[in-house]
């Protein structure tokens, strides 16, 4: 059967806001639905009301409504934050620990076991302990411990946001596999990049209300909507918007290759493999890794005599996939890591023999997890954590003046745990601006943000350039990264197999290759309709193709 939410309204307390403003909305049994909306939309509420978090645990608020389900079904939460959600020293006990919660035998949680790890390639985590998975393996962890239960309704609260994309390629498959064996799949995610294969239906949410009910088909052409509720699209979705107007014939693709083989008719091109582009000159050095090795426990090894160099005044990114070593590698550039042998240089001097306090001075981690940075009672007070702590004075005027900048002067006196998880990773990051620190390093910063944070995120990283700092970044979103960045350092298994310019890494399929990441559409379609340069965002892109446009009909 399907199940029915109803005119459900909910407050947080009876003085409060209303968060939830009479909700109605059918999810179709077996298909994949997509919940979407800007950060404090109401997204996570409703998860909340539909997992049976509210009023079960949390009830002290005012709900009214119904959803509508049938009694013996089972409903079960992938959370956003893995950490909240693995218990027990070891993946096999984060996995078995909802089952023997459920009472069932040891025999059929071996075999239920068995085949998650299997399902999602995960068979090699299996000895190991969960304190020592990266990020991206806790997601994974965690989405197996929840589809070993087999629950009748999976509901998914940014599900991928810590995966690489072979990672989200996978959770794909599998997601859309539960669909056709006829179990129902919700996912809370604003961003649709990834799951646009697969999701049937989309709900729009605005304010606590439903503002769109219907098919992916109809949502992506809605720009204006897509762009209110801020929705990360795919790019090629963005690449047709940008041409539409120039290419009044183009029809909507989602995938490069159907986007490819649209123009190269319209522009009368063949498709070939862009030349070598001109190497950059290299910005001298604010940090250098010499021979940097990390064993952790069993004889794990996470580092693999790594040398790198980060360039001043530059944003560089690290990629690589889930395990490869990145936030280890950045774990030893703030001390929070020593090196099991070699050495970590700042400006020249070296940083083992320093605490974290003394080296936050000069560079800064941000976590992936805004939760393990979020110290204060307000937002305010926790946006001057850091000049605080360093004795920084800092301007009241400029506090109100990032805090209006950045859609957070209603919060100002508000708990910074209870902000949604978007704007307290704005929040955290916000927070370095008033700090000592020349570098700043972000670890996974887009966890939580809708596209108009991400926007923003993308503003403040280059912003933090202008004003002389080094920033560093983790991230998955590669389509961000290459608009941004300037250099990349590339991990894979622990070592370095790349350290270079954006725009030799663009000449990299190998390396991608590798790594079983794919470049952005921007740049493979650039590159293979032969433009004269590589494009790094969609502006850029449709500039090219009207050029070669115009090209051809003179």
């Amino acid at each position: 059967m399907d199940f029915r939410v109803e005119g459900i309204s909910y407050k947080y307390s009876k003085e409060g806001r209303t968060v939830l403003d009479n909700v109605s909305f059918s999810i179709e049994q077996g298909k994949v639905t997509a919940i979407v909306g800007p950060s404090g939309c109401g997204k996570s509420t409703l998860l909340e009301i539909l997992s049976g978090v509210i009023p079960t645990l949390i009830s002290n608020g005012e709900l009214s409504g119904t959803f509508q389900k049938p009694e013996e079904s089972l409903i079960s939460v992938v959370s956003q934050t893995p950490e909240n959600q693995l218990f027990g020293y070891g993946v096999e006990d984060a996995i078995a620990f909802g089952l023997e919660n459920m009472g069932i035998p040891q025999a059929e949680i071996a075999q239920r076991m068995d085949y998650v790890l299997d399902l999602l390639s995960l068979q090699y985590l299996r000895a190991r302990s969960v304190a020592n998975l990266s990020g991206g393996q806790r997601q994974a962890v965690c989405i197996a411990s929840v589809l070993a239960m087999q629950p009748d309704i999976l509901i998914m609260d940014e599900p991928v946001s810590s995966l690489d994309p072979n990672g989200k390629s996978l959770v794909q498959m599998v997601l859309k596999q539960i669909s056709l064996d006829g179990n129902t799949v919700i996912l809370v995610d604003n961003n649709l990049v990834w799951s646009a294969g697969i999701v049937d239906h989309i709900i729009g949410m605005l304010d606590g209300k439903v503002v769109f009910d219907g098919s992916k088909e109809e949502f992506f052409q809605d720009f204006e909507l897509q762009k209110k509720l801020g929705v990360i699209i795919p790019q090629e979705v963005e690449i047709y918007r940008g041409l539409l107007p120039y290419f009044p014939d183009l029809k909507m693709f989602y995938t490069v290759e159907d986007g490819l083989n649209q123009l190269a008719m319209m522009v009368n091109t063949k498709l070939f493999s862009k030349g070598n582009a001109p190497a950059e000159e290299t910005a001298e050095s604010i940090i250098s890794v010499h021979n940097l090795e990390k064993v952790f426990g069993n004889n794990f090894h996470a580092l693999m005599d790594v040398n790198a160099n980060i360039p001043e005044g530059k944003i560089t990114a690290i990629l690589g996939q889930n395990g490869s070593g990145k936030t280890t590698f950045v774990k030893h550039l703030n001390g929070l890591y020593k090196p099991t042998t070699g050495d970590v240089r700042y400006r020249g001097e070296s940083l083992l023999d320093k605490s974290v306090a003394q080296i936050s001075r000069n560079i800064i981690l941000v976590f992936q997890h805004p939760e393990h940075m979020l110290f204060e009672e307000t937002v305010e007070a926790e946006l001057t954590f850091c000049a605080r702590m360093q004795n920084i004075p800092f301007d009241k005027e400029k506090i109100t003046e990032v805090l209006t900048k950045y859609n957070l002067l209603e919060d100002r006196e508000r708990f910074p745990l209870n902000l949604s998880m978007g704007k307290k990773h704005i929040l955290t990051i916000l927070s370095v601006l008033f700090s000592s620190a020349d570098v700043i390093i972000l670890d996974e910063p887009t966890l939580g943000m809708d596209s108009s944070l991400m926007d923003e995120l993308e503003i403040l990283i280059k912003r933090l350039k202008e004003e002389g700092k080094t920033v560093i970044i983790i991230s998955h979103e590669i389509p961000m990264v290459f608009r941004a960045v300037d250099d990349a350092i590339i991990l894979n298994n622990g070592k370095k197999i790349f350290q270079g310019t954006k725009e030799e890494m663009a000449l990299r399929d190998d390396i991608f290759d590798k790594i079983h990441i794919s470049m952005p559409p921007v740049v493979v379609m650039s590159k293979a309709l032969g433009f004269d340069r590589i494009c790094y965002n969609v502006d850029e892109f449709v500039e090219e193709a009207k050029a070669l446009k115009v090209k051809e009909a003179e």
